[in-house]
């Protein structure tokens, strides 16, 4: 039986600190993508319905023509995150959708950003809304639709992982998804970060929650066809005796494990693998993250679920066995 082209969406960003950009992903492994999302873009803190970018015209030209002619789609990315606080970001995005000539502005501006740039659209990475802001959000990305696909561009948004139950990310319940799911091209659904930080350590993503998202979601009418299926690239590494967890790349996080001669384990409930050892200062550490193991089970619901795809966070951080796993398992959209 023939599979049905997935697509393989691959979060864009460039060098952070010590983790290397996503470029030398994409050329090494672009056969294996459909689509790459820079990450460039967040909302002006300073002028309502503007966007900021850090990240030079040449080098956004350079990059988009490049994927172009690998004969990938490149989605502009557009959040509301790295202020001082989030609470900045909550009202920074307020500004933006509760006042109806400031959303004008903002759609226009992105209108007029996709077209000089020729993206093929936009992935809205709003976080940390409001409750009181999620009815206008719905109506900011139907507006925004609405707009772009006159030109022909793509819609998708990002939303938290949310299960229905005392497991959904806290910030869930502010992102109507029915709504959502009728007025976009596709939901890009963040399954990962189910332990993080502020919980205690555990799988990034077990295979029981991610599967409980996608139920969440389809229970929502939220069709398959629209459904990416969020995949993370890192793990976290807890300092358990100070209590804190480190966001951490595939590659660093197996150094680690070279350095203290730990045993990856498997957990046979989460089906995802992790380590824990003893560092220098004699601090703990648990260690929980994806591997192209764990990643089979998450590409086994996306083929269960009829799903259109999946959405790795992000290139340059992930097992680099996911480029032979991937092709492996779904047939990628091109």
């Amino acid at each position: 039986m023939e599979k049905t082209p997935r697509e393989v969406l691959g979060f864009y960003t460039e060098q952070e600190g010590t983790f290397p950009g996503s470029q030398p992903t994409v050329d090494s492994q672009y056969k294996s993508l459909s689509s790459i999302a820079p990450f460039w873009y967040k909302l002006d803190d300073k002028s309502p319905g503007s966007v900021i970018s850090s990240v030079q015209a040449d080098h956004k030209t350079k990059v988009i023509q490049s994927a172009h002619e690998k004969k990938l789609k490149v989605y502009m990315v557009v959040h509301n995150l790295f202020y001082e606080t989030v609470e900045k970001g909550k009202q920074v995005a307020s500004d933006v959708l509760n006042n109806e000539k400031n959303r004008d502005v903002f759609i226009q501006n992105l209108r007029n950003e996709v077209n000089q740039f020729n993206y093929d659209g936009i992935n809205i990475d709003m976080e940390n809304l409001n409750l009181t802001d999620r009815d206008s959000f719905s109506l900011m990305v139907k507006n925004l639709s609405d707009t772009l696909h006159r030109d022909g561009k793509v819609v998708t948004v990002s939303v938290p992982a949310n299960t229905g139950d005392s497991r959904a990310n806290p910030w869930s319940p502010w992102f109507d998804y029915e709504k959502l799911g009728q007025y976009s091209d596709g939901l890009m659904i963040m399954t990962y970060d189910e332990h993080n930080p502020r919980t205690k350590p555990g799988s990034t993503a077990s295979v029981d929650w991610t599967e409980a998202t996608i139920r969440y979601a389809l229970k929502h009418k939220v069709p398959p066809a629209k459904i990416l299926l969020g995949i993370a690239g890192y793990g976290w590494d807890w300092d358990t005796t100070a209590g804190k967890g480190k966001y951490s790349s595939y590659e660093e996080l197996i150094a680690k494990k070279t350095k203290y001669k730990a045993k990856v384990l498997w957990d046979s409930h989460s089906k995802t693998p992790h380590f824990s050892y003893v560092d220098q200062e004699q601090h703990s550490h648990q260690v929980w993250f994806e591997n192209s193991d764990s990643l089979e089970y998450k590409l086994d619901l996306v083929e269960k679920y009829n799903l259109r795809g999946i959405g790795i966070w992000r290139l340059g951080l992930e097992d680099p066995e996911y480029w032979k796993t991937i092709p492996a398992k779904i047939k990628v959209k091109k």
